[in-house]
């Protein structure tokens, strides 16, 4: 890993896609039908950041569809994971979903943990006083960043349709 003051962590555009093919390339290296961000092909990738750009604003949002803003984090000009906040209002407490996705090539290389810190103070930054972050109960990398960022384990259930347990936690901004 690089030095840390050479991780930028930023808005996806159009000139980050080579980097953002070679990021989905290797994900599918580790799973044939990985689909990062429902990213589907080269052809269609200005198609798809247009898409993350009116999720991030909030403009033609599909029924049911809430805001999120998606942003890559960068290792000098390889994207080494990518992180997804979407902005929702439950009981009158503005909390944010997060969910974190790290290449599968550098994971456990300490980008998780650094990504979770973001991915907090970006909560911060657009006033959200809790964020919701669940993960695998296997994944016991995920389950060490999110508790050591102070997650509170308020449930675990099945992902719909399938046998995977899921940890949901909740963080305090």
């Amino acid at each position: 890993m690089a030095e840390e003051s050479k991780l930028i962590i930023r808005f996806p555009s159009e000139t980050d896609k080579n980097a953002w093919l070679d990021f989905v390339k290797d994900a599918r290296k580790f799973y044939s039908d990985a689909t990062p961000l429902s990213f589907k092909d080269e052809a269609h990738y200005r198609e798809w950041l247009n898409r993350l750009i009116n999720l991030n604003i909030g403009t033609t949002l599909k029924p049911g569809e809430i805001p999120q803003s998606t942003f890559f984090m960068f290792d000098g000009a390889r994207i080494v994971g990518y992180l997804t906040i979407k902005r929702q209002i439950i009981n009158h407490n503005p909390i944010g979903q997060i969910y974190i996705n790290i290449r599968p090539s550098d994971r456990k290389k300490k980008y998780g943990t650094k990504l979770m810190i973001a991915a907090l103070n970006k909560c911060r930054e657009i006033q959200l006083k809790q964020a919701l972050i669940s993960c695998p109960e296997e994944s016991l990398g995920g389950i060490k960043i999110i508790e050591a960022n102070k997650g509170r384990l308020i449930e675990t259930k099945f992902l719909k349709g399938t046998e995977i347990k899921m940890r949901i936690y909740l963080i305090d901004l």
